[in-house]
């Protein structure tokens, strides 16, 4: 008998991956549009051995919730691995393993998006567009000269962040042959060895990036990381790209040197968001601005589901799970380590 998963799933779903799913669970998924109390959500997991809560229907996997299925052995979620929406502790009590693909299924578009800024603010593209627009463009000129300027290829970059994001980044750089220096204390030894990896400190990742790009979560402990100070670090005429999070760098810092065009900025993210309709930096030529756009890509939206599913057909075939959230990780992405 097959071991039974009840399912919500508010995401595009790929009809190919609840069929790979259901060869090897029953899946079972709620009425549409029923919103289920705690006492509902207990009742409904009797006899389940799994749950993915990926949608709104249900409440929170509490003490009560999980210490009330006696049958659970996995639970995934949606919460970014900041452990959103369980009680880790009442699940590990239990011998209840977690797992959360959030991050695993936009790391893709994030990372193509980081590349793309790369490559636009290389060609200062937000100064270039604004005067093409205006009837105003000089031909042959990128208004970036005395800069970073030109071609990715073989430019020095630092990378501070190296989550699955940061990982793909890496592999899309392969190609332009970068001087890569990467800083993040908590990045796997394993990980850093199988891409080659160079590590640094921060302030040495930053005096060597002629392009510097932020690619962190926000937490307690990088809120503001990159600020006044950091940024002072900057070579004059580098660039500095951030599709993470905004309240990870000091925006106030950051406006400075770019009316001093001392650098050029390719920004997906901003604080407060949405950005101010009359905010500086939308007037700034030498900043190429999008309104945190750099998840979304329909196309991908079916993975965040295929990804946990791939998750579970892995736990009920005996195989290892790849993404599972332990408490380490989360206290990591609310500051506690």
């Amino acid at each position: 008998m097959k071991p039974k998963v009840l399912i919500d799933c508010a995401n595009r779903v790929d009809p190919a991956d609840w069929e790979r799913l259901g060869q090897v669970v029953e899946a079972v998924r709620p009425l549409v549009g029923q919103s289920y109390t705690e006492d509902q959500l207990i009742a409904a997991l009797q006899g389940c051995a799994g749950v993915i809560r990926m949608g709104e229907l249900f409440p929170e996997m509490t003490r009560q919730v999980l210490e009330s299925a006696p049958h659970l052995r996995l639970v995934g979620i949606r919460g970014d691995r900041f452990g959103k929406g369980i009680d880790l502790e009442a699940a590990a009590g239990r011998g209840i393993r977690v797992v959360d693909t959030d991050n695993i299924a936009s790391s893709q578009p994030v990372a193509e998006w980081d590349l793309a800024m790369m490559i636009l603010c290389l060609r200062n593209t937000g100064t270039v567009f604004r005067k093409m627009m205006a009837g105003e463009e000089q031909w042959a000129h990128t208004y970036n000269e005395e800069g970073v300027n030109g071609e990715l290829t073989g430019k020095r970059v630092g990378l501070v962040g190296c989550g699955h994001v940061g990982q793909r980044l890496i592999e899309l750089l392969a190609p332009f042959r970068v001087e890569l220096l990467v800083h993040d204390p908590y990045l796997p030894e394993e990980v850093a060895q199988r891409l080659g990896i160079v590590r640094g400190g921060l302030d040495e990742v930053i005096r060597h990036a002629q392009i510097l790009v932020i690619q962190v979560p926000h937490t307690p402990k990088t809120e503001g990381m990159i600020g006044a100070r950091e940024l002072g670090l900057l070579q004059r005429g580098c660039i500095l790209v951030n599709c993470s999070r905004g309240k990870v760098l000091d925006q106030t810092a950051l406006i400075k040197r770019l009316e001093a065009g001392e650098i050029v900025a390719g920004l997906d993210v901003f604080d407060p968001e949405p950005l101010p309709k009359d905010h500086v930096l939308r007037r700034l030529p030498n900043v190429f601005a999008t309104p945190h756009i750099a998840w979304c890509a329909p196309h991908a939206f079916p993975r965040y589901f295929g990804s946990m599913a791939e998750e579970f057909i892995r736990f009920f075939s005996g195989q290892p799970l790849r993404y599972e959230l332990t408490r380490r990780m989360v206290d990591i992405r609310h500051g506690r380590l």
